[in-house]
């Protein structure tokens, strides 16, 4: 385990901190066998960094404070201010519709009599995951290109909904590059990335290679193997058209510089990057996600203890990220896991620090045995990208399980979650009942209505109800 407080700014206490915090990430990366992490606060205007473990379980070296991540959809949130950026600047309009600035996207979805309407979706949809684009169709059908969303399937009209769309985002960062003239992984770099003194933060394999690097794994009965080949991208970057959904590799101090800025908007050399009108544009909430958080553009907002948190996390192809930050108390905190389970790594030290540093308390959501939620109409096979969901009465009364079955015309899907047990939380979600292997999930749903299917928000997705699964049922 190594520390690194900022000794220059807080002397002893930056080590102490550093100490506590790195004694927490270790119990957690033991705890759950991943090959290591690190973490990192911000606190009283100081970061403090841990880290444990090897970045490679093949070819062991020490996870650094300067060890690269691939940190997946917290990408996100540097596309959302490129764009703030060039909205502030009048060279686009967040009301603009997106066929204004990508007519052959637009034509190409009427050769292919797909359902887009890019004259009805705004740039604000793409960043606030309202277009109604099936966000992981580009994942799952091996598309490489924006064209090949042309035929992408519509969630709902756009507006109408929200729905976790990676796909949006990619059409986000096609409009970058339109209004521009240059790529979406460069406006960031250069707009935002190099400003803030990220010398080492990038978007290709190329560029990390000359750095440590964490290696993608997954952990099987406590034993963590690197991992190969495994996820959308052909090879261990993201390709250029998911870039802007989540192509950014990092560090942990890399992303507490992020968090600062989102407090006070500097770049290193103490010049203003982000004006508080692009920061207050991107964080206040614009669409109720589920009753726990509301989403900016494209941050996640949500309240613990009466106090505001906006945060985003990450996930790919063995990759955890998350990065959360307290306004009010300007604490950040930032974790990043090289192995499939590390999401559950991140939620204890997340937990633990907003706790230590903000005395916040996160909590589970329970179900309540007193809702009275017609469970039966719930049942049924709902549709997604990712896998159609089987839901089915559950082994206790008042319960759902839901099993995710793969769908046999994609090209490819993730595994398959871990069957798992819901129960009524409130009228409009449900709760997990246990674990199920990572953090416990609150579930919105609506049942079925006379004009309407039922949906269940799944994994932030919107996916609906009374189809055919198209996969091989697994054995339960």
């Amino acid at each position: 385990m190594t520390i690194d407080g900022d000794d220059a700014t807080v002397g002893e206490g930056g080590s102490r901190l550093a100490g506590e915090l790195g004694e927490v990430l270790a119990a957690a990366v033991a705890e759950h066998g991943v090959p290591g992490a690190a973490a990192g606060v911000l606190v009283d205007g100081a970061t403090h960094v841990a880290t444990v473990g090897v970045t490679n379980a093949e070819h062991p070296a020490p996870v650094e404070a300067g060890t690269l991540f691939q940190v997946g959809s917290v990408t996100k949130t540097l596309t959302a201010a490129a764009v703030a950026l060039l909205a502030e600047e009048g060279r686009l309009g967040l009301d603009d519709p997106v066929d204004r600035h990508l007519p052959d996207l637009a034509a190409a979805v009427e050769r292919a009599g797909g359902g887009l309407d890019l004259a009805a979706i705004t740039v604000e949809h793409l960043l606030s995951h309202r277009s109604g684009i099936d966000g992981d169709w580009l994942f799952t059908t091996g598309g490489t290109s924006i064209a090949d969303l042309a035929a992408a399937p519509v969630t709902f009209p756009p507006g109408a909904g929200y729905s976790y769309s990676n796909a949006g985002f990619t059409v986000a960062g096609a409009v970058v590059e339109a209004v521009t003239g240059e790529p979406v992984a460069a406006v960031v770099r250069d707009r935002l990335l190099r400003p803030l003194g990220l010398a080492t933060a990038c978007f290709t394999a190329d560029e990390a290679i000359t750095h440590s690097v964490a290696a993608p794994h997954w952990v099987f009965d406590g034993q963590a193997y690197v991992i190969r080949g495994v996820g959308w991208q052909p090879g261990w970057q993201l390709g250029a058209v998911d870039h802007a959904a989540g192509g950014l590799i990092a560090s942990v101090p890399d992303l507490l510089a992020w968090g600062r800025a989102q407090l006070d908007g500097l770049a290193a050399d103490g010049s203003m990057l982000l004006p508080e009108p692009v920061r207050r544009r991107v964080h206040t909430p614009v669409v109720r996600a589920d009753r726990a958080h509301e989403i900016g553009l494209d941050w996640f907002v949500e309240e613990v203890d009466g106090t505001t948190l906006i945060g985003h996390g990450g996930l790919t192809a063995g990759y955890a990220t998350d990065l959360v930050i307290v306004p009010d108390a300007g604490v950040v905190v930032a974790v990043a896991v090289h192995a499939t389970n590390g999401g559950r790594v991140a939620e204890a030290v997340r937990r633990w620090a907003l706790e230590r540093h903000a005395g916040l308390v996160e909590r589970d959501p329970e179900p309540d045995p007193a809702v009275d939620v017609d469970l039966d109409a719930l049942v049924g096979t709902y549709r997604q990208s990712l896998g159609d969901l089987v839901v089915e009465p559950g082994p206790e009364p008042g319960t759902l399980t839901v099993t995710t079955v793969p769908r046999s015309d994609r090209s490819w899907q993730p595994p398959p979650d871990p069957v798992v047990t819901l129960a009524p939380a409130d009228a409009e979600h449900l709760v997990m009942v246990g674990r199920a292997g990572g953090p416990v999930r609150l579930v919105r749903f609506a049942p079925p209505g006379a004009d309407q299917p039922g949906w269940l928000l799944w994994g932030e997705r919107r996916v609906t109800s009374g189809v055919v699964t198209s996969g091989v049922r697994p054995q339960m």
